[in-house]
């Protein structure tokens, strides 16, 4: 199980429950399985003009998203 990551939180089914996303491309009983990932802006820009890069907040995020694919590539559900 992936741990959370430390300085981020996270929503399980908030905001935009079931996306379309899940919905169209997911078919679970057919072993495809369908991920949607929304992030704010402020875990890698910053959200005042000119909505600048910011290569501290990214490279944080950029270690969370690593472990997240990794976990992704491990998944093997039973089919």
């Amino acid at each position: 199980m992936l741990g959370y990551a430390e300085g981020f939180s996270h929503v399980v089914n908030g905001r935009f429950k079931g996306g379309w996303i899940t919905r169209h491309y997911g078919q679970p009983q057919e072993g495809v399985h369908a991920l949607q990932l929304e992030m704010a802006q402020a875990c890698y820009m910053d959200e005042s003009p000119p909505y600048a890069w910011d290569p501290v907040r990214a490279l944080r995020l950029t270690g969370v998203l690593q472990q997240l694919v990794r976990a992704l590539n491990s998944f093997r559900p039973p089919v």
